[in-house]
């Protein structure tokens, strides 16, 4: 194998970390935040955004947008879902203002158990932690308010790049952003967006989920490189 720089590419939501109920139960909190005597739920919104986020057509690359332009994008969506739940279109509107904070609120998101174990290890064995996401423009602040900013050298969100995971598009440009050599991973919970989309452009991919876990993962990664860069035998005493 070929040197170069050894990363270990990973998804951030679903595998790294979570929010309960994602994008829909950000809408339902956004729009309590603005009428308290409302009290919707997740479940009012979830069937409204099954559909109309960048992500959902992959195979299309978009303009890089600021993050305003990105987020304005989805104004109709999230409308059409507050519509759908029957909210009156003024308060719709004030409650969209507050979805980019409140989806993107720290303490709405948890930490896998053993997602900073398996980072740290990672990193202790050369490798550089870079998230590759589907996600907003701010997906990079959140990382670091969670407290993975030392384990994680950078992150690649999909809206900075204008290319929605399985699209090879943002597969490649991660690897040259990161000058990744032949010893690179890609390490996320989605079969087709990670695993499948990572495989196309020959970045080796490992599935977290059906009982692999992080650590189980890292230590796969570990071991592969091991293999792959054996340590020379020590030498013979001299006589």
């Amino acid at each position: 194998m070929r040197g170069g720089v050894r990363v270990v590419f990973w998804d951030f939501d679903g595998t790294l970390a979570f929010r309960d109920g994602l994008w829909s139960s950000a809408l339902a909190s956004a729009l309590i935040s603005v009428a308290p005597g409302l009290s919707p739920t997740a479940e009012n919104f979830r069937v409204s955004l099954t559909d109309g986020f960048p992500w959902h057509e992959p195979e299309t690359v978009r303009a890089v947008e600021s993050a305003s332009e990105w987020w304005d994008a989805l104004q109709p969506l999230f409308r059409s879902a507050y519509a759908n739940a029957g909210v009156h279109p003024g308060t719709a509107d004030e409650a969209i203002a507050q979805i980019p904070g409140e989806f993107y609120r720290p303490s709405a998101w948890t930490l896998a158990g053993d997602a900073v174990t398996a980072l740290r290890s990672t990193e202790q064995a050369g490798y550089r932690n870079v998230i590759l996401s589907n996600h907003a423009p701010e997906l990079p602040v959140l990382v670091t308010a969670l407290g993975l900013g030392p384990m994680v050298d950078t992150t690649v969100t999909s809206a900075l790049v204008g290319a929605e995971k399985p699209n090879p598009r943002i597969f490649r440009h991660a690897l040259q952003l990161t000058g990744a050599g032949e010893d690179v991973w890609m390490v996320g919970d989605n079969p087709v967006a990670d695993i499948d989309g990572a495989r196309a452009v020959g970045i080796r991919a490992i599935y977290v989920g059906d009982g692999r876990t992080l650590t189980d993962s890292a230590a796969e990664i570990i071991a592969a490189g091991r293999d792959s860069h054996p340590q020379a035998p020590a030498s013979e005493p001299s006589q």
